[in-house]
């Protein structure tokens, strides 16, 4: 008798909204995928040599030229997670599951996702989903600096050095400054995710503004050892090459 009176019936209306939520769900999971591939592909040879020049071809613009293509590249997919992410929070409420979740707040809580992972440390305390995240993105920064930084030493030779009218040091330190500041680049890309208030992003994660403000801090504090890391390599690569007269 008990377990009738915890049983909600849902109407039509409800399942129907369940099994639009659901769809939603599964779209959001493949849209991030891909998106998280675009930024795992993006320090890579084979996505700057061909695919971006693919991209470039197919979609220029008079109006926005190159820059347009970058800006579709990094902003189509987020934005298409935060509408689908609209949509699923008014399905949400519509279908009342509100109430639901409130009578079962106990039960979810209890999921692996949602259970404590760290409790010590800088962090304060850190869910599976947070803690999933997080290793994502850390590695996600030590795969592309890696890459980058690859990438960019293999094509420096005493030759190339002596081309540039520079030595084999001087041009290494020069792209250690610039691999600096493009992983600057991808911090600062989600440094303002964890505190978007009223976000339909964070939601579809079980994830709230309030609990995330500490990922905000800790990216800004990344950000900005990265960029004076940036700079400092940059000022000293000027200074051995005498270009300071030449900063304006």
């Amino acid at each position: 008798m008990a377990d009738n009176q915890e049983m909600v019936k849902r109407s039509p209306t409800q399942e129907k909204c369940g099994r639009v939520q659901s769809a939603i769900k599964m779209l959001v999971l493949v849209v991030l995928v891909g998106w998280i591939f675009i930024w795992i592909m993006m320090p890579t040879n084979k996505y700057r040599h061909v695919w971006l020049r693919q991209l470039l071809a197919k979609t220029n613009s008079t109006y926005f030229g190159t820059q347009g293509t970058i800006l579709m590249i990094n902003t189509s997919p987020i934005i298409l997670i935060a509408a689908l992410g609209c949509v699923y929070l008014h399905l949400f409420k519509k279908s009342n599951d509100y109430s639901n979740m409130e009578r079962d707040g106990q039960k979810r809580k209890a999921t692996i996702w949602k259970r404590p992972v760290l409790v010590k440390g800088p962090l304060g305390i850190v869910s599976g989903t947070e803690f999933a995240f997080l290793m994502m993105f850390i590695a996600l920064l030590i795969w592309s600096f890696a890459t980058y930084l690859h990438n960019s030493l293999v094509k420096i030779t005493r030759k190339s050095a002596v081309e540039d009218g520079n030595k084999v040091w001087e041009e290494k330190l020069e792209s250690v400054a610039l691999r600096f500041g493009q992983i600057g680049n991808i911090c600062l890309s989600f440094l303002f995710f964890p505190v978007a208030r009223g976000s339909s992003v964070l939601p579809l994660f079980g994830l709230t503004s309030e609990s995330s403000i500490k990922y905000h801090i800790w990216l800004g504090h990344i950000v900005m050892t990265l960029f004076t890391s940036h700079g400092i390599c940059y000022i000293i690569y000027w200074a051995v090459t005498n270009q300071l007269s030449q900063v304006h």
